[in-house]
């Protein structure tokens, strides 16, 4: 099924390809399409990543470009296996000069500048493109931090609630019914949660007035969401110490009663013990306890904006 959602950042990357096109047309660009190319690759959820864009963009084109124009100096009427030759010229360049995220571009702009027409400017070529696509990365980069910046903070509530509301579900499963639930959709959740909050660290604040103050509250924000995924880590690694029983004790009246809390329904058999010796009854409660504690930290912790 096909999404439906219009996202902001959809709209600011149709919005900085139309006016970095607009721009570059009144300077009468003879390859507009570069300025459209820089637009959307600027158009990043966040100003660290757009200006990484940014970067590899201005320097794959430079090295590209100009180790082109030497190669084609050199050698004017070259046999196309002296390409693979000049490839290897450019990655070389690009590491020696620390350049190493821009080696792809820069492959692909030095191909593109040899397999032009003879008679055509390399260096003029190279020029434009530089410019267009410069149009296209400053357009975006302004669209992108002047309309409403990029802001997951509520996302990222979101989905500590929703991973905190999954446990009492496990609990009820391997507690209570003495099942073994699959655990890997916990774990991927986690995952693109710590991608959420690393894209959150990096963006910037959501002004320019204040900034220092404003980038303080975003710091110790970043800190407190920090921790909030931590008590999730910390009930994830109980419940994975749980399922790693081979023995399913039974839960204390205490543990019981603060499942029940939970809203879970609490067997009339659940005191029965099975095959397990009294060891393994502190173990499970030890666990269960520790999990329960990290969820109420984290119910009181967890704010909805």
């Amino acid at each position: 099924m096909l999404r439906r959602h219009l996202g902001l950042r959809t709209v600011k990357t149709g919005l900085a390809v139309a006016l970095a096109l607009f721009f570059v047309t009144l300077r009468g660009s003879p390859a507009p399409i570069f300025a459209g190319i820089g637009a959307i690759v600027a158009m990043s959820r966040t100003l660290k990543d757009a200006v990484r864009a940014c970067l590899t963009q201005l320097a794959g084109i430079t090295c590209g470009v100009g180790i082109a124009c030497l190669f084609l100096a050199v050698f004017p009427d070259f046999k196309f296996f002296l390409v693979g030759v000049g490839i290897i010229l450019v990655i070389l360049c690009c590491n020696a000069l620390k350049l190493d995220f821009a080696v792809p571009l820069s492959c692909i702009v030095f191909v593109s500048v040899c397999m032009m027409d003879p008679e055509s400017d390399y260096l003029l070529y190279g020029v434009n493109r530089l410019l267009d696509t410069s149009v296209g990365l400053v357009t975006a980069l302004a669209v992108n931090v002047g309309i409403k910046p990029y802001n997951n903070r509520a996302r990222i509530s979101n989905m500590l609630t929703h991973i905190q509301q999954l446990f009492p579900g496990y609990l009820d499963t391997r507690v209570l019914r003495r099942q073994y639930p699959d655990l890997g959709a916990l774990h991927q959740k986690l995952r693109t949660l710590d991608g959420e909050l690393s894209v959150f660290e990096k963006q910037p604040p959501p002004s320019l007035s204040h900034r220092r103050a404003q980038r303080e509250a975003r710091r110790d924000d970043a800190a407190y969401l920090r921790g909030c995924q931590q008590l999730l880590s910390k009930m994830t690694d109980e419940l994975s110490a749980l399922c790693n029983m081979d023995s399913s004790p039974p839960p204390s009246p205490e543990n019981c009663a603060r499942l029940a809390a939970l809203g879970l329904s609490i067997p009339e058999n659940v005191y029965e013990a099975g095959k397990c010796e009294e060891a393994d009854v502190t173990v499970l409660n030890f666990h269960l306890k520790n999990l329960l504690d990290a969820y109420g930290f984290l119910s009181d912790l967890n704010q909805p904006v």
